[in-house]
């Protein structure tokens, strides 16, 4: 005896989506945990007492090993599986907060940042191949559009709860963001396309079963059915037939089919750093609060975190809705405008002020001059521009297209690779960013930042190609 359960796929999919989501919510967290942990050690109450070199070291620690990270997991889920990998990462992530949080010295905080900077690495290439994978071209881009929202909201969460809580409950509570997205990632199936990599055409057969079939079977005595074979296209449509000849790391780098969308993947994911979107960002809170000295940080601070939020629920719906490239120039535009707004409206007539406002893994100079009461609106409004328009296509859509882009036979490198160089660019931003503000001031510092996005327009106009209603082996969706 058995009863059915009617469940459309796109539910199933969506489930075994929502794992890496979850997950990613403490990527997210550990981006935002340094502007909760740093005011708080810096307190004279604080049982850990820091200097600012420790809290330098402190912020960008997590960055440090996030590249490094990106490559072993690209590497992790072409050996182990995309699920596998997925899975695998959640432990050290808990260790990671547990660390922190347990942490009675400096050192104890560097050993738990480092943790989870290098599990934000790791989970970047494994969680956006798996998503494509194992949702239709239909949904896909909105699936993928949720990676960039899991972030937003990870540090919108962790920046709310640091404003009320101490910061060794935040990160307990944080550890169990990645317990709760193994468990659901442990009930999800593994990748068919990696599946049929591996020459296990029957097991791939029953995960796509898993993920497209209507009807499934809640309980059942009698002997179960053999899921039927199929000739649909790739990722959750993939076709149950054993993938062979399989190329050499070195042959890929002989192919154009792998070097031109490495190539292009990587100036977009140079574009979106370097349009500000880690500097300008979080720097804009210290911007606020210098044009109206009345403004509270954590206010602020939350006010973006939500625009940032909302704004990502926004490009899920656009990424299915509209095309890439055309969000993609949309948004290197609309950020390059805002960009250019916000560098007008801010003066560098006054000297740039020492101190410096540690925020992600990296810190943001005071450089701005205090306004007077009844300044303009015009920086505020650039702010919310910028945040608008940058969160709607250059932050979601390079890890988006990071799972779309490379052939089969080279996702893992290609996407492995594409977001090393990302958080490479990362790093490089968040390090260069509070010199440029001292020396050649934020005025100009906005300017160069919106000429590479006025730049960026132009190249993503040329160069990026469409993925939407695209399979993953480049063919057009029917």
């Amino acid at each position: 005896m058995y009863f059915k359960l009617n469940i459309p796929p796109v539910f199933k999919q969506m489930f075994a989506a929502s794992g890496p989501l979850i997950v990613t919510l403490s990527s997210g967290m550990t981006v935002g945990f340094s502007a909760v942990l740093l005011p708080q050690l810096k307190n004279d109450r604080s049982a850990i007492r820091i200097d600012s070199h420790q809290e330098s070291w402190i912020a960008s620690m997590a960055a440090l090993p996030m590249a490094v990270g990106s490559v072993l997991g690209g590497i992790s889920m072409d050996k182990l599986g995309r699920k596998t990998t997925n899975m695998l990462i959640c432990v050290p992530f808990v260790l990671g907060w547990t660390a922190v949080s347990l942490a009675n010295d400096v050192e104890g905080v560097y050993v738990g940042r480092l943790l989870t900077g290098l599990c934000t690495g790791l989970l970047g290439p494994p969680s956006a191949v798996y998503i494509a994978e194992v949702t239709e071209q239909r949904y896909r881009g909105a699936a993928l559009a949720m990676i960039s929202f899991s972030v937003s909201a990870g540090i919108l969460i962790v920046h709310t709860m640091g404003t009320f809580l101490d910061w060794r409950l935040v990160s307990a509570l944080c550890s169990v963001i990645p317990f709760a997205g193994y468990a659901l990632i442990w009930f999800t199936p593994e990748s068919p396309v990696w599946l049929l990599d591996k020459g296990r055409a029957e097991s791939a057969e029953r995960a796509k079963w898993r993920l497209t079939a209507a009807t499934s079977r809640a309980l059942s005595t009698d002997k179960p059915q053999r899921p039927p074979a199929t000739s649909s296209p790739s990722g959750a449509d993939a076709t149950v037939a054993v993938v062979v000849g399989k190329p050499s790391t070195c042959q890929c780098f002989t192919r154009a089919s792998f070097l031109m969308p490495l190539i292009v993947l990587s100036a977009f994911f140079f574009i979106q750093q370097f349009s500000g979107v880690n500097t300008v960002a979080f720097y804009s809170v210290t911007l606020l609060k210098r044009i109206s000295p009345d403004l509270n940080e954590y206010h602020c601070t939350m006010a973006l975190d939500v625009i940032r939020l909302a704004v990502s629920v926004m490009a899920c719906g656009l990424t299915k809705k509209y095309n890439r490239r055309s969000l993609a120039i949309v948004s290197a535009i609309g950020t390059c405008l805002s960009l250019l707004c916000l560098a007008v409206s801010v003066s560098d007539t006054t000297a740039a002020a020492g101190a410096q406002e540690t925020v992600i893994a990296a810190a943001a100079v005071h450089a701005v001059p205090t306004r007077p009461k009844g300044a303009s609106l015009t920086p505020i409004l650039s702010i919310v521009s910028y945040m608008v328009f940058v969160n709607i296509g250059l932050v979601p859509l390079p890890w988006i297209m990071s799972g779309e882009m490379f052939p089969a036979y080279c996702r893992e490198l290609g996407s492995g690779l594409s977001t090393c160089f990302g958080f490479v660019m990362f790093y490089v931003v968040i390090q260069i960013s509070p010199y440029m503000l001292a020396t050649v001031g934020t005025s100009m510092t906005f300017y160069i930042f919106g000429t590479v996005s006025g730049a960026g327009a132009v190249f993503l106009y040329l160069c990026l190609p469409e993925t939407k209603n695209k399979t993953l082996d480049g063919g057009d969706a029917t």
